[in-house]
């Protein structure tokens, strides 16, 4: 993660920013990325859509059969939408660039896994909307 893209992103009318762990799981399982020619298709079809779709990708690792993203989607995108482009594009990619896997009807399979991740924890949040809830009752007492 670079400094960069670290920090609040700015956009016309809106501040913050949208970090995600994301999983993504083959088909059945298969295992396609055991060699490691199949791990470097699946690099270079996170790196071809990715900034396409202006989506930062902080890291990966690519498993036999899954891949763990850490992401930060534009804020226009829900996770969902993000989710559903690296899916289908990496999955075009990766089928036209490799044609033996294309005997699979699906390349990834229908869910996923995604979490949320932020620089402060849940902790701090309470903290601050009890904090400011607090203020704001304080002064509209006075």
């Amino acid at each position: 993660m670079n400094s960069e893209n670290s920090n609040l992103k700015s956009y016309r009318h809106k501040v913050g920013q949208n970090w995600y762990h994301v999983v993504l799981v083959t088909k059945y399982r298969n295992p396609v990325f055991r060699q490691d020619h199949q791990r470097q298709l699946m690099v270079d079809a996170i790196n071809w859509v990715c900034p396409r779709h202006n989506i930062d990708v902080f890291k990966y690792e690519i498993m036999d059969e899954h891949v763990h993203l850490f992401i930060s989607a534009p804020h226009k995108y829900s996770i969902s939408k993000a989710i559903q482009i690296i899916k289908g594009a990496t999955s075009y990619y990766i089928r036209r660039m490799h044609p033996p896997l294309r005997r699979y009807a699906s390349f990834w399979h229908r869910g996923g896994m995604f979490r949320s991740v932020g620089n402060v924890s849940a902790k701090v949040v309470e903290q601050y909307i009890k904090k400011n809830t607090w203020a704001l009752a304080q002064q509209k007492l006075v």
